[in-house]
């Protein structure tokens, strides 16, 4: 198999217990840091909107697992930018028995077109369009669906709703917030001296804000901004996360603070020794902190979008909040990078424990579980342990 004959430091071997075992891996559904499309090929097998609108054009690569994943202190000197948080591309060794573990390759890291080619059996060319899509990906902060959904969508790529994991309740509740959002602007842009502004002129502007490119019907925002061109789009996109970002904190608050109460509620099956019982507490205050520590961090970027804002609806300028969209880029990055291991502890918090009302779980797996959500939560600079 061309796979296990790959150059030593160019795929790693991906091969662990636990929650973080490829097989459990794979049998969770997608999360703000995981694009689990092995999952959607076995569940969408017979979708027919999936083969013909798919993710990725090649075949093998369409059923990987991408994963936003924060390097270790060793694996810094594989990518030359700096960047703590990488995207990793991992591949099962076997898809009918995943716990044989996969092989993983980075985006960016040296060399890791030609052994992506390798692995696919397949030339550059033939895969420019897939190379393509896996660069849109990794600009992104986090691969929460509704972001990976709008980045792709501004390149013109449409792959089939079962990719994304965005319930029509949630497009709702989202379109409702973004209309709140952006009421005041639209007051503004289009001269109303009272506030007043007929529902459907701005739940049109809503609309074409979340879901299509930069058209012609922003061109009044477009004015009232004055951005042209890309600056516009891209302000536009930034614009757009941080609404996101914004929305799912609000949903995503009071769960964390019910994960907070709901780890001392946790049946834990299996013999417990003093010193896994002191992890375990130890593991939960530090959890706790640095869930409480996170929240600040997206907090206090959010409110400078909050006062950027607030200064246009409220004193007209303009100026600052076009300052504030064409700086965004890096605030949405580190808001990104928090909001999506915020989000993907949430996500998982549910996937794992809600369905079972027991809340039953083996010690191995519960430790595996902290481990990773501190681990996760840990300042960027930390040395830490992930997939």
């Amino acid at each position: 198999m061309r796979l296990l004959c790959a150059p030593v430091g160019i795929l790693g071997c991906v091969s662990m217990s636990g929650v973080r075992s490829l097989a459990a891996l794979t049998n969770t559904a997608s999360t703000s840091r995981v694009l689990n499309l092995h999952l959607v090929t076995v569940e969408f097998a017979d979708d027919l909107a999936r083969v013909s609108a798919p993710f990725f054009f090649d075949a093998v690569l369409n059923r990987a697992i991408i994963i936003k994943h924060r390097l270790r202190s060793d694996e810094t000197y594989l990518l030359s930018d700096g960047t703590a948080v990488a995207t990793k591309i991992m591949f099962p060794l076997d898809r009918s028995d995943l716990k044989a573990g996969g092989r993983s390759i980075l985006v960016n890291q040296m060399g890791w077109r030609a052994t992506l080619c390798d692995v696919l059996g397949a030339t550059e060319p033939e895969l420019e369009k897939d190379f393509e899509i896996l660069e849109m990906l990794n600009e992104l902060p986090s691969l929460d669906p509704f972001l990976v959904r709008e980045q792709l969508r501004r390149f013109h790529h449409h792959p089939a709703d079962c990719y994304f994991a965005i319930s029509p309740a949630d497009n709702a509740r989202m379109q409702t917030f973004t209309s709140n959002e952006m009421a005041p602007l639209i007051a503004m842009a289009f001269g109303s001296k009272d506030g007043a502004i007929p529902p459907e002129l701005v739940k049109k502007l809503a609309d074409a804000l979340l879901s299509t490119n930069a058209d012609s019907r922003l061109d009044p925002l477009r004015m009232t901004l004055g951005l042209e061109g890309e600056k516009f789009t891209q302000g536009i996109f930034s614009w757009k996360g941080f609404i996101y970002y914004k929305w799912q904190f609000s949903e995503t608050f009071h769960k964390l603070t019910r994960i907070s109460a709901e780890m001392d509620s946790i049946k834990i099956k299996g013999r417990m020794d003093k010193n896994i019982r002191e992890e375990i507490d130890d593991l939960k205050k530090s959890i706790r902190g640095r869930i409480r520590d996170s929240a600040k961090n997206c907090q206090q970027v959010l409110s400078l979008y909050d006062d950027a804002f607030r200064d246009l609806v409220d004193k007209g300028n303009t100026a600052a909040f076009r300052r504030f969209l064409l700086d965004a880029p890096v605030l949405f990055i580190e808001l990104g990078h928090s909001m999506g291991i915020i989000s993907h502890i949430s996500s998982f918090w549910a996937y794992r424990f809600n369905k079972d009302k027991e809340k039953n779980v083996e010690v191995q797996e519960y430790l595996d579980i902290l481990r990773e959500f501190e681990n996760g939560l840990a300042p960027k600079r930390a040395t830490m342990v992930t997939w």
